[in-house]
């Protein structure tokens, strides 16, 4: 009895509780309390004062142009890599269809001032054979602009315009200084969208090539998470301390829209870039006259029992141009220039590019093992291309026969016809008249009618190969995974042969 009282006193007081906690047993006794609109609080004043700070110097640019054949209204070619897309070429990716004839094409793209007197900075493509450049500023004033100069290498442009009174300016930051993990916002004009802003952080530094190819060796990326669309084109990439850090010039999307995936050129870049522009109207870069083969540097280098990181390894010499009258070699590593160290393409590029032409620069090599500084009068780099374009393309030699080898090839002994008819530099080497697909030569790059003349096997073992005979026993002395080099000459359209280095990994 004891047992059920204490059952049911149990029951009541949890009855009370639960009334008390559900605030009552009837229903609508209490009314509901009005929401009231709290008072204004800053989530994050740091980006809100540099959207703020930066909006006036921010523009909009819009464009006109007479395009043959144009690609205005057509689909896009779904067969293409999609993450080869043109960046940003809104209004003539999205218009109707029109017929295939000549036709005054639109764009729209960003840029920002960096001169009180006028003076834009924005992507050559923005601006690339437009016959009309229009510019909005915050105030939604507009102006026509000039080009004064533009660099397809870094798709950089410099435009200007005269607002008839001082102009706000974005202060440029020096961007070997972000770190990956920093903060960074975004700001331009997406879709038509005037004055968006972004924001996202550095991803990755030195994005040097992008999937699916589509740049050039001179531009260098900063990767953003910042979502960057259509119209972004040429707009800023700025820090948290309020300076611009980069230019946004490309994305990567399957959809053509933000995918996480953007890509800024650095500001410091574009510093160079542009006091060039502005005090010449172009770009002038300094060249040697070498050829190395930035895929394949870190394999030469270990080929030649050195570190992935040893320098750039010279796979050619032009000949008449600075770096063969200074007696630079094929099979030279570069890894020093004016006491700068060269760790890679990059640094040669951005060291000998951005020396004045006229000016000499000692370059340290690595040859055969032992150090030695040669100096070499840079030259223009136009000149240079030109005389390297005359030379011609690479070809294919179509006649040999020959007995089979390790590698995957079939090789034979030069002859005195294959010199004559060839125009060889020496007898001296092995003819390739075939190789088998899929074999380490094939991968390597071997090409029949290759001749190979010397193959490096690292610990600065370098072998001369006369005959079949030399390259066979070379052959039998090497270990399965060991990366080597062979020297070799290729064959050009025209009948001349160019010589190089091609890395490959005994099966």
């Amino acid at each position: 009895m004891l047992y059920l009282t204490l059952i049911v006193a149990t029951l009541t007081i949890g009855v009370v509780i639960g009334t008390i906690v559900s605030g009552g047993v009837k229903a609508g006794e209490q009314k509901a309390q009005a929401l009231v609109i709290p008072d204004p609080v800053s989530l994050s004043n740091a980006f809100s004062q540099i959207a703020e700070s930066l909006a006036p110097a921010v523009v909009n640019i819009s464009t006109e142009a007479v395009q043959e054949n144009p690609i205005r209204g057509r689909a896009p070619n779904r067969n293409q890599d999609p993450r080869q897309l043109d960046p940003f070429d809104f209004f003539n990716f999205f218009s109707p269809d029109l017929p295939d004839r000549n036709e005054r094409t639109r764009s729209l793209g960003t840029g920002f001032i960096v001169d009180k007197s006028g003076y834009i900075l924005t992507n050559h493509h923005v601006v690339d054979k437009a016959t009309k450049i229009t510019i909005r500023l915050d105030d939604k004033s507009e102006f026509q602009a000039k080009v004064v100069g533009s660099d397809e290498d870094t798709d950089l442009a410099v435009v200007k315009i005269d607002a008839g009174r001082d102009l706000i300016v974005a202060k440029l930051g020096n961007s070997d200084a972000v770190k990956v993990g920093d903060w960074v916002l975004a700001i331009g004009s997406p879709f038509t969208l005037d004055h968006t802003v972004t924001a996202g952080i550095i991803s990755a530094k030195g994005r040097d090539t992008l999937p699916g190819g589509g740049t050039t060796q001179f531009q260098n990326f900063l990767q953003t998470d910042a979502a960057i669309n259509p119209g972004n084109s040429g707009g800023p990439l700025v820090s948290m301390g309020g300076e611009v850090i980069g230019i946004n010039t490309a994305i990567i999307s399957e959809t053509r829209q933000s995918a996480g995936l953007g890509f800024a050129l650095p500001s410091n870049v574009a510093v160079k870039v542009y006091n060039q522009l502005v005090q010449n109207g172009k770009v002038t870069r300094g060249g040697i006259g070498i050829f190395y083969d930035a895929g394949r540097n870190a394999a030469l280098c270990r080929a030649n029992g050195l570190k992935s990181e040893c320098g750039v390894v010279v796979t050619s010499v032009s000949a008449g141009l600075p770096a063969a009258k200074a007696g630079i070699r094929e099979g030279d590593i570069i890894t020093e220039i004016d006491g700068s160290p060269v760790i890679g393409s990059a640094s040669l590029l951005d060291i000998i590019g951005n020396t004045a032409v006229g000016k000499t620069v000692r370059i340290k090599v690595n040859r055969d093992g032992r150090e030695t500084t040669i100096p070499v009068t840079v030259a223009d780099r136009s000149e240079v291309v030109q005389a390297n374009n005359d030379a011609p393309d690479p070809d294919r030699n179509t006649s040999g026969d020959a007995g089979p080898a390790r590698l995957g090839i079939r090789i034979e002994n030069v002859t005195s016809d294959m010199l004559r008819q060839l125009r060889l530099p020496s007898q001296d080497g092995v003819y390739v008249s075939a190789v088998e697909p899929g074999s380490a030569a094939d991968d390597a790059g071997i090409t029949r009618g290759t001749i190979i003349t010397r193959v490096i096997a690292g610990n600065n073992q370098r072998f001369d190969v006369r005959n079949v005979d030399d390259f066979q026993r070379i052959e039998r002395s090497l270990k399965p995974g060991q990366e080597i080099a062979l020297m070799v000459l290729q064959q050009q359209r025209g009948g001349q042969y160019r010589s190089g280095y091609l890395p490959l990994t005994i099966p």
